[in-house]
């Protein structure tokens, strides 16, 4: 038994501290090796044997203990200390870490950890029976998209633009000439002035021997069967013309990536999505054209302006009504995400038309040769009801990338390369090998 144990600290002969050796032992300052055992403390007193794995145990008098007996501390002190730098270096990882789990019952969804991937997605199989039928549906929607292209353009052809008048509006400012009465048409007498009659709040204008005349919700014409009624009364024979001088009372509004978005007013030429767009300066880079909206009399229908400039779809390119607001949305989050074992991962805007599954691995600097299993190839996306849907593709052989040309991706799609098991295996080790080159030291 080691001398001072059970007795309070005292100095021997050599100077040396001596403790008692219970559960208060750990709390000194400078407890010599070996002594921390306290129960409350179990890690403390591993690794404060692990500090000093080379200071020899004295024994009362100062001296040396058998080599033998030395070594055999050491290895019991290495036997001790490898497990607990181990499970010491797994759970201590670089970086930030919360680790904050919240309660199942909590969640909205479902606990996922407690189900297989099989029974939370749908997983298919890029093969050429799949791209088959993706090209075959892809004919049909084609097909039907052009019948409506072909409808759209027989009524454009037979209705033209017949059936649209413009009716003035409120603060309208109409110009109203009547032909060999200059007293009428300008009464300050001032060269070149055009004078018009604004169209008041009550929607109703003044003009000599004529009176108030009701303006709003009428045409150009009516207005001018009335004024001449009523200027026949003194007037012989008068020749009256109207027209609208400056338009103010209806306007459309065009919003998002356009060059000039604003508002545009609407005048006695039907005004189409096409017109709207070319009176705003057009589209920017930025702008998605498949996702534009147009919101008319309460109801908000989907524009695919991509179909109507490079498909010739004039069936997107509506009428438009005072008051309607076209938007065109950003781009930016038009995205496809390519992950894993790539050798630059990264997020990347689709371009405008047709994405593939090889343009993307391209893009992202294709497969890593040093981790990639090019056997693992993924694409998760949103299915229907929400459902994730997961493709998979073996591309260990160069000529499945054929069938990964063909297939195309969607907006806000995951591509994702799974690493080799080597790969894997490789990074514990990384993570476990500095714990034991510090416990072989």
């Amino acid at each position: 038994m080691h001398p001072g144990l059970g007795q309070s600290p005292a100095r021997n002969r050599h100077g040396q501290t001596r403790y008692r050796h219970d559960r208060d032992d750990c709390q000194h300052p400078d407890p010599p090796p070996g002594y921390c055992t306290s129960l409350k403390q179990p890690f403390v007193a591993v690794l404060h044997v692990c500090a000093h794995p080379r200071r020899r145990p004295t024994d009362r008098r100062g001296s040396s203990m058998h080599t033998s007996m030395f070594a055999r501390v050491i290895a019991w002190r290495r036997l001790l200390c490898a497990p607990a730098l181990v499970i010491l270096a797994s759970c201590t990882v670089p970086g930030p870490y919360l680790g904050v789990v919240p309660d199942a019952s909590t969640l909205d969804r479902p606990d996922f950890s407690k189900e297989s991937v099989k029974d939370r997605a749908d997983i298919f199989s890029i093969s050429p029976q799949t791209i088959a039928q993706m090209v075959q549906d892809k004919q049909r929607n084609d097909a039907e998209r052009a019948a409506a292209r072909a409808q759209a353009s027989a009524d454009l052809k037979a209705n033209g633009s017949g059936g649209y008048r413009y009716t003035v509006g409120k603060y309208d400012i109409l110009l109203i000439t009547v032909w060999n009465h200059p007293e009428l048409n300008n009464p300050s007498g001032t060269l070149n002035e055009l004078s018009g009659r604004v169209v008041s709040e009550a929607g109703t204008f003044f003009y000599p021997y004529a009176g108030k005349v009701q303006a709003v919700g009428r045409t150009v014409d009516d207005i001018r069967d009335e004024l001449t009624k009523k200027l026949a009364t003194y007037l012989v024979q008068p020749q009256v013309d109207v027209s609208v001088l400056t338009y103010r009372s209806q306007r459309v509004f065009a919003l998002g990536q356009l060059t000039r978005p604003g508002v545009v007013p609407v005048t006695d030429v039907p005004m189409t999505v096409t017109d709207l767009i070319s009176q705003t300066g057009g589209l920017t880079p930025e702008a998605d054209l498949s996702a534009a909206t147009l919101l008319s009399r309460g109801q908000t229908r989907p524009v695919n302006l991509y179909a109507l400039y490079y498909e010739g779809d004039v069936s997107q390119d509506v009428r438009l009504s005072p008051g309607d607001i076209l938007t065109v949305p950003e781009s930016r989050y038009n995205k496809v995400f390519v992950m894993g074992e790539v050798t630059t991962p990264q997020s990347r805007v689709m371009p405008r038309g047709r994405m593939s599954l090889a343009e993307a691995l391209s893009d992202a600097g294709g497969f890593n040769p040093l981790s990639a299993n090019t056997g693992q190839l993924y694409v998760i996306r949103n299915g229907q009801n929400n459902r994730p849907q997961i493709w998979h593709l073996n591309a260990s052989s160069p000529d499945a990338l054929v069938l990964a040309d063909r297939f195309d991706l969607q907006p806000r799609d995951i591509v994702y390369v799974d690493p080799t098991g080597v790969t894997r295996f490789g990074r514990v080790l990384t993570n476990i090998l500095p714990a034991a080159t510090a416990v072989r030291r």
